[in-house]
Formats: structure tokens, C-alpha cells, sequence
């Protein structure tokens, strides 16, 4: 740090409005585009004046009216940036061939667990440029962009991860997806017993082509299943487990891995194929099936069976499966595995979609 004379003008005070809150509510952008509620910030306890232009008017402010200024590394490079950003988007197909491999935007996604309100947005900011690398013509962009300095914080790093996200809008969009989370797994027997499942799936190729596309979604699976048993899980597969995709007016579906386990629909027929859906104008991919919420098959199944009670006979229908899960101390979910025997003697019912 140094600290120096310019001028021999006396110091005098700010005399402006000034605020302890953020200031992004006043740019032009937030009321052009209608944006309403401010989700995340950069947290600050500085007095601020809001300015559309913070570097240079500070600047000018400071020299007019006879203020000290500090500067930062991090400000200054930044302010670089923001101006290289600018060229950028307005000459953005002149410099494709310097910045990018691909032609037109390509879509990048970074899912986190969470929702609306608990994810960090900076983080996910971060992961995002980290994503934009391997698309670049340089691989070193993101270094050269991204303050590195003694004085940069981690909202630095965040800032400059959206200013380069900005800067290279006319080749990527970008999509936060939120996922809910599960905070712990508890696997219960023993690794033989994984083991044991996994030797098992082995024999569903033998039934036909379904079972064999199924096998080959189920098996890696069941896999992670093996290893988490044996102490090291692979908790980003874990993370995975399920997405919810669309919503509001239109189809619901998840996503994720507990689709391997919806591959067949109530009558049989195979939908474990879907690894692409479009809800609002938007295409969804996945590696697993996605799976319409309406479409989730039963967790059990039923038989008729008659029962002949010392000559008198009864209709009986007999039920087995996952028809619950339990609920411990209020925080743990587990499934419930459950059988029953019900005498048809009843008025049967018109029922829609099971649930």
C-alpha cells in the first residue's frame, strides 16, 4: 500500500445522499428489464452513493470536489474488463474465431442443491466460467480475466466471473438449475449385500432388449451403490439422485438417477428412453430418463387370488411393494416395504392416475 500527495487543495467532505445497502435497484437495466426482487448481493457495510458508474464517476467526483481516493488493484483491472466486455458484445462475431470454438450460443448449465433462496449464486457464478474454459479458443481467458491480486476477496473473484459471463453472452447462455438436496444417506447391511445386487441385475439381459437397455442404465447405478457401501462415496453421484424440470402451467418431470428405477410405466411399456425434454422454449438434457411426474409407475403390485374358507369362497386381491415411506424423528425418510390381503367385497370405485 502507498499513500501519496497530488494537490495542494484542502480535503473537504461528501456532501451527497448516501446509502447502507446495495445499489443495484437504481441502474437503468434493473427497471428496463422489470426486475423487481433483488435474490443475492454482495453483502457491504460502506456507505454508498449509487452511481452507474462507480470507477470512473468516483473518480471524477474525488477530483471535483476535493476528496481522497484509494484504489484497488482489483478496480482497476476490472474497470479494464467491464471495457473489454463492451468491445466484446459489440463486436462480437468479428472476435468468434479468437474467443470460441463453436459457432451460435451453446448452453451452459451448473446445478447446485438447493433452492431459490439457500443456493450461492456466486459459487454457482464461478462454476460457470469454469465450464465456458474448455469451449474457449484460449484456456487461459479465465486466468487473464479473473483478479488474482493480494487484495482480491472472494467477491471479487465472483464479480469478475459475472463480468466475463456478460462479456461472452454473445456465445453462451447460462442456466442456474436447482435441485433439492439430501443432507445425509445411510446405506443399511452389509457390502456383500450391495455386492449381491449388483451380481444379481446382471441377469436381466437375458429378457429381451428392454431389459438390456435397463441393465445398462441400472448397472452403473447399482455401482455407486458398491462403492458408497464400501466407505467412499462418490457424493457428486449422490447430489444427483433427482431434478425437478418445468413446472407452473405446464408438465412437471424429474430427472437424475431414481429415474433408473422408473424405466417402465404401469402397463409395462418402456420410457426410459426420454434424456430430452423442452418446457417454456427450453431444451433439458440428461444422462438418466427423464421422467413425466405423472408417468412415475407404482412402487408395488397386485394379484387376485381366491380363498376358499372351509367351502366358502372369497375374492382377495393380494398387495406388495413400496406403499409408504416412513418418517423417523421428524428429519429421516426411509421406504417402506409393505404386504396385504383385501376381500373384494366392497363397491368398486372409478378412480383417475394413482398417486
Amino acid at each position: 500500500m502507498v499513500t501519496f500527495a497530488v494537490s495542494p487543495v484542502e480535503r473537504t467532505a461528501y456532501s451527497g445522499p448516501l446509502v447502507s445497502k446495495h445499489t443495484i435497484n437504481e441502474l437503468r437495466e434493473f427497471k428496463k428489464e422489470g426486475c423487481d426482487t433483488i435474490v443475492q448481493a454482495t453483502p457491504t457495510d460502506a456507505l454508498l452513493a449509487a452511481s452507474a458508474s462507480g470507477f470512473v464517476r468516483g473518480a471524477i467526483q474525488a477530483y471535483n470536489t476535493h476528496h481522497d481516493l484509494v484504489l484497488r488493484p482489483d478496480d482497476v483491472w476490472l474497470a479494464i474488463m467491464i471495457q473489454f466486455g463492451l468491445y466484446v458484445n459489440g463486436n462480437a462475431e468479428q472476435l468468434r474465431s479468437s474467443l470460441v470454438r463453436h459457432e451460435g450460443q451453446k448452453e451452459l448449465v451448473v446445478t447446485r442443491n438447493g433452492s431459490l433462496h439457500t443456493v450461492d449464486f456466486g459459487e454457482m457464478s464461478v462454476e460457470m466460467v469454469d465450464q465456458m474454459e474448455k469451449h474457449l479458443v484460449d484456456p487461459t481467458l479465465k486466468h487473464w480475466v479473473l483478479p488474482s491480486f493480494s487484495t482480491t476477496t472472494d467477491h471479487d473473484v465472483i464479480v469478475g466471473s459475472v463480468v466475463m459471463m456478460a462479456s461472452m453472452k454473445k456465445y453462451f447462455s447460462y442456466k442456474f438449475r436447482l435441485c433439492c438436496g439430501i443432507p445425509n444417506v445411510t446405506l443399511l447391511g452389509t457390502v456383500g449385500d450391495w455386492e449381491d445386487i449388483r451380481a444379481r441385475a446382471a441377469k436381466l439381459k437375458t429378457y429381451g432388449n428392454a431389459m438390456i437397455a435397463w441393465s445398462e442404465m441400472l448397472v452403473p447405478v447399482l455401482d455407486q451403490f458398491v462403492l458408497a457401501a464400501t466407505g467412499e462415496p462418490d457424493v457428486q453421484f449422490w447430489t444427483r439422485i433427482c431434478c425437478n424440470i418445468g413446472g407452473g402451467s405446464g408438465p412437471r418431470y424429474i430427472s437424475g438417477w431414481i429415474g433408473v428405477f422408473c424405466a417402465f410405466d404401469e402397463d409395462g411399456k418402456w420410457q426410459g428412453g426420454t434424456k430430452q425434454v423442452t418446457t417454456w422454449g427450453k431444451v433439458t438434457t440428461s444422462e438418466f430418463p427423464i421422467i413425466n411426474t405423472n408417468d412415475i409407475p407404482p412402487g408395488y403390485l397386485t394379484v387376485d387370488v381366491t380363498i376358499d374358507d372351509n367351502g366358502t369362497e372369497y375374492k382377495a386381491l393380494m398387495f406388495a411393494g413400496h406403499t409408504a415411506f416412513a418418517v423417523d424423528k421428524g428429519t429421516t425418510i426411509a421406504p417402506h416395504l409393505s404386504w396385504a390381503i383385501a376381500l373384494k367385497d366392497g363397491e368398486p370405485e372409478k378412480l383417475g392416475h394413482f398417486d
